[in-house]
């Protein structure tokens, strides 16, 4: 094997979309082609792909890739294949591997299968489908289907039931691949839940299934999902349908349950050990674990499993040790009244006993659903007779670290009552403590309770304490609430990379059974992070999670979610819905008394564009709305409120009082070190400063922050607000440009109340595809306006070199062919003033503002001109940008767009002149890759229709383009469109005999059509 050879290998098991995967990847000028294509005949190519490489025997295959790395024009292959590659293989080509985690979908993957391809809606549905699959895409496409079909089954049933679907899948795809010992293994561990390497090992020596890297093989394969996070790294578990569908006949002797959870027990995994004993017939043992180690199950994320397993057990089996564990159970997940019943015989009996009868471990979690209830003093009082019990009895480290916990929640009470100097002693006392214990537990709490009375970068930095403490420990409760609170600090902060990335971490916390008040907070933080970094669909979802979420504890609870949808709404420039929904959110949060609803939801009202033609009576509505909010604002929330009656005062235009606000409201954020509202109210006092010098400044500020934070919306705004202002030079005019496209690609109609069409672009738009026009402030020039037939030609062959200079002397040679050189230098110079002319009839910009000059040649000045055929190739350059670098979706939309705007090729009224050509070819050429590009997209997207219908479009303008000929054939025979397919052969034929080229094989249209594709789509781009 000679050469160096860039090799990856895509390796899963059937339906993970590995032929999809090539496809992505493969650049323009490379090959795709199936191992057994290969094998037959290896092209000359410098990027090829193999699909199934699984279909050759291994000498087979050692020889097709022996093959490629002698091929010295290949310098990348990617190989797609179930197994592994052969041993020798292996060992000569070193490469990396990519496998079921870079090709599986994530569970926004599977919102947009569900919803664009299946007309599937319920907000909730697809994380319920990511659950049961692991965004297997052949599995998620099978329950979509069964979705779409029956709105109402249950997704589980439906995908592993007798006969479903999936399960006939799964056994004729799958199961047959694996090994008989795999199948076994995979019987005896089936329905465990998450698993430890341990485990594996144990369960196959009792099967004796022999050594073996199992978790690692069954990983590689995509039949075991690796867990991530929060003290499970390390740990997997077999995706759920495929578990549900198991042979019966193969499932676990009551031996290998109880040696499982031996193991399950022994790794760390208590709650999985206490339900394999079940399923063993032990539950005497399986609550014998809740009760020796129930706290810990709570802390792993298995309250409500916890509190489902001891409902079954008769009450004679339940002691007062798991009594307080299904107590507190109740209260992780939300069931405050639960929670007070269960506690209820436990208080009675401490009760009896007096004050000796009040252990730490009791009072803290008697107190905590106190707190959750709002009940501050008696909270307080719990703990002070936990903390008496605590003088009484105390030398075992676990009763020190209860200890802790019950003084770390004193902190908390202390602080929601207000009393920040006892809290903030109590606090300092309380982590000296548990330094000196030094466990995880106890380190997290007394953290987290510095946090609660720090400010700034202190409290970041104890968070961070906490939350490394909390992860050691497995505490997924204690790391939820600090997650939270991190992306809650960090969007404040305007940070949004990091917000996303923590406020992931806090839902993915957040679902593993913990309360609905914590998930509906992290969807709303992370839909907040989202909704500022642009991705307002994603966000948008996890809105409508949160709203459902929160009807289940009532509809008073939905205001946060109607908040964050309606911003989203505002941000579009969809008043209307953004209307309706601040104002549904307005009256919830009236009832509810929740402020930190109120205030922004009607700020955000009050900042809704006034409508048309009752635009005094809006105004009035939305005074109405800031004067309401500045009433109920104090605090944090204030700048909302001085921001929003800021953008009030400008637009009835009182500019004083406008200034005034901003001022009042930039201060005010500052002060809260609240970098978003400062930045949107630097936003407000650039709209109504009195001196450029100053717009710029703020507007230069705030573009720091929202560029800094990752907010490009926000900043793509300034941008053009910066490229407005007089004065502003020409990078920052091309930036507005740029940002007033990127603004359009997220469908933001709106700056501050000035369509984005429109704000900061250049007064003149000329167009040359399809024939020449020119408007002026939006107003056709009309034909007279001219002149002349040359003042109409100069602006066409400035458009034509897109900004760069012409000589004076080509010009006049082009203009006058005919006539004596020394007298039509005078003449270009009178043309150049027609042009200038009708360009800025009004005469308010300088004389070079649109057609630059100098001695050395004349020019078109882009800064301040739009040229469709100037932005259509920049557009086309952004569109591969965007599809190199994964972002289909986006690409997608300018690739359509740049089609629909190529309405005929530049010049078209001027056929025979040379000097058009280049352009002609440099348009005819972007347009042509942006088709290809669209058609491939439209081909992953399975959209079979659009595909053939553009590769028809880029026939009609190049009848003798062989690729498009190949690839409509092939994707007609595909279809089963056998007699449209020989047509189309028939017409390549003739194209390639009119240029004397080779014709076209005819076995193409013997192809065997192959199973409908995964929808490209959505695909996880990979760096191959």
């Amino acid at each position: 094997m000679a050469h160096s050879l860039d090799l990856v290998l895509l390796r899963a098991a059937a339906g993970f979309g590995k032929s999809t995967a090539l496809e992505v990847a493969r650049p323009r000028d490379g090959l795709v082609l199936t191992a057994r294509e290969a094998l037959d005949s290896l092209p000359e190519s410098r990027w090829l792909g193999i699909d199934d490489l699984h279909e050759l025997d291994p000498r087979d295959q050692q020889g097709l890739l022996e093959a490629v790395a002698a091929h010295r024009s290949t310098t990348h292959l990617v190989v797609a294949s179930r197994d592994p590659l052969p041993p020798v293989a292996a060992r000569e080509l070193r490469g990396r591997e990519r496998g079921p985690e870079d090709l599986c979908l994530s569970p926004y993957d599977v919102r947009r299968v569900l919803l664009d391809e299946y007309g599937v809606a319920d907000p909730e549905v697809p994380v319920e489908v990511h659950a049961l699959t692991a965004g297997w895409p052949t599995l998620v496409h099978l329950a979509a289907e069964e979705l779409a079909r029956r709105p109402d089954v249950d997704v589980r049933s439906a995908l592993s039931s007798r006969g479903a679907p999936a399960t006939g899948w799964v056994q004729r795809e799958v199961l047959p691949t694996l090994r008989p010992d795999a199948r076994r293994l995979l019987a005896g561990l089936a329905g465990l839940g998450p698993l430890a390497p341990e485990v594996f090992d144990r369960v196959a020596d009792v099967l004796d299934v022999g050594p073996r890297d199992w978790s690692g093989d069954l990983t590689s394969f995509g039949i075991l999902t690796p867990l991530r996070g929060l003290g499970r790294d390390g740990l997997v578990e077999i995706v759920p349908v495929l578990a549900d569908v198991l042979p019966e006949d193969e499932g676990p002797s009551a031996v290998t349950l109880r040696a499982a959870a031996g193991a399950l027990a022994g790794s760390g995994l208590p709650f999985g050990a206490a339900l394999t004993y079940v399923r063993a017939g032990d539950l005497a043992r399986a609550l014998g674990l809740v009760a020796d180690r129930g706290e810990e199950m709570l802390r792993g994320g298995n309250a409500a499993g916890v509190i489902e397993l001891v409902a079954a057990a008769p009450d004679e089996l339940v002691t007062d040790a798991i009594r307080m564990t299904l107590a507190d159970a109740h209260r992780i997940c939300g069931n405050l009244a639960g929670a007070s019943r269960a506690f209820r015989p436990l208080v009675a009996a401490a009760e009896a006993a007096a004050d000796a009868g009040w252990t730490p471990a009791l009072a803290v979690r008697v107190a905590a659903v106190d707190y959750a209830a709002g009940r501050l003093d008696s909270a307080l009082q719990t703990l002070a007779r936990g903390e008496a019990a605590s003088h009484e009895v105390v030398d075992a480290e676990h009763d020190e670290v209860e200890t802790v916990e019950l003084l770390s929640s004193r902190v908390h009470v202390l602080c929601s009552l207000g009393r920040g100097a006892e809290a903030e002693t109590d606090a300092a006392e309380v982590l000296a403590r548990a330094e000196v214990i030094g466990e995880p537990r106890a380190v997290a709490a007394a953290h987290l309770a510095m946090a609660r009375v720090s400010h700034g970068e202190r409290k970041e930095a104890h968070h961070e304490f906490a939350l490394r403490a909390a992860t050691i420990a497995g505490d997924v409760i204690t790391a939820s609430r600090i997650l939270v609170n991190q992306s809650c600090r960090l969007l404040a902060t305007a940070r949004y990379d990091d917000a996303t990335r923590v406020a992931r971490a806090a839902l993915q916390a957040a679902d593993l059974g913990i309360s609905t008040g914590r998930r509906a907070a992290a969807l709303h933080n992370l839909a907040e992070a989202l909704m500022e970094r642009g991705e307002y669909d994603e966000a948008s979802w996890h809105l409508l999670r949160a709203v459902a979420l929160c009807r289940r504890l009532g509809t008073g609870r939905t205001a946060l979610g109607l908040l964050g949808l309606a911003e989203i709404d505002r941000r579009l420039g969809h008043d209307q819905r953004a209307r309706a929904r601040y104002l549904e959110a307005v009256e919830l949060a009236r009832g509810s008394g929740e402020t930190q609803v109120l205030v922004p939801a009607l700020a955000g009202l009050a900042r809704l564009w006034p409508t048309g033609t009752d635009r005094p009576e809006s105004l009035e509505q939305l005074q109405a709305a800031a004067d309401e909010a500045m009433r109920e604002a104090s605090g944090e929330h204030l700048p909302f409120a001085l921001t929003a009656a800021g953008w009030v005062a400008l637009r009835r235009g009182d500019h004083h009082g406008a200034r005034e606000l901003a001022h009042r409201s930039v201060a005010a954020a500052r002060a809260l070190q609240a970098y978003d509202l400062l930045a949107d109210a630097l936003e407000l006092s650039a709209a109504c400063g009195e001196h450029v010098d100053d717009t710029h400044r703020d507007l230069a500020e705030a573009l720091a922050i929202w560029s800094e934070g990752g907010a490009s919306p926000a900043a793509a705004r300034v941008e053009v607000q910066i490229g407005r202002l007089d004065g502003a030079d020409g990078t920052e005019r091309s930036r507005a440009r740029d940002a007033v496209r990127t603004l359009q690609r997220l469908g933001v109609r709106h700056v501050h109340g000035h369509p984005v069409s429109t704000t900061g672009a250049p007064p003149v738009a000329i167009s040359v595809l399809g024939g020449f026009q020119v408007a002026v402030e939006g107003a056709e020039v009309p034909l007279p306006a001219w002149r002349s037939r040359q003042a109409r030609t100069l602006v066409k062959i400035l458009a034509g070199r897109r900004g760069r200079p012409v000589t004076r002397d080509w010009l006049r040679e082009a203009l006058w062919p005919d006539d004596d050189p020394s007298k039509t230098g005078h003449r270009l110079s009178v043309l150049l003033t027609t042009v200038r002319g009708v360009l800025d009839p009004e005469r308010r910009w300088p004389n070079d503002r649109f057609v630059g000059a100098d001695p050395s040649g004349v020019w078109l000045e882009l800064g301040s001109v739009t040229l469709d055929l100037d932005v259509l190739v920049r557009d086309a350059e952004v569109a591969a940008r965007l599809m190199d670098s994964g972002e289909t979706d986006r690409a997608a939309e300018i690739l359509a767009d740049i089609d629909a705007r190529f309405q005929g090729e530049p010049f078209d009224d001027e056929p025979g002149e040379e000097w058009a050509d280049a352009a002609r070819e440099e348009v005819r050429a972007a347009w042509q890759r942006s088709v290809r590009r669209l058609a491939a997209l439209r081909r992953k997207a399975g959209r079979v229709g659009d595909y053939q219908g553009l590769l028809v479009r880029l026939l009609a303008a190049d009848r003798y383009d062989d690729t498009s000929h190949r690839l409509l054939v092939a994707s007609l025979v595909d279809s089963g469109r056998h007699g449209e397919a020989r047509r189309a052969f028939s017409r390549w034929t003739e194209a390639m005999r009119e240029i004397g080229a080779p014709g076209p094989d005819p076995t193409i249209l013997e192809r065997r059509p192959r199973s409908r594709p995964l929808p490209r789509a959505h695909v996880q781009p990979m760096a191959l």
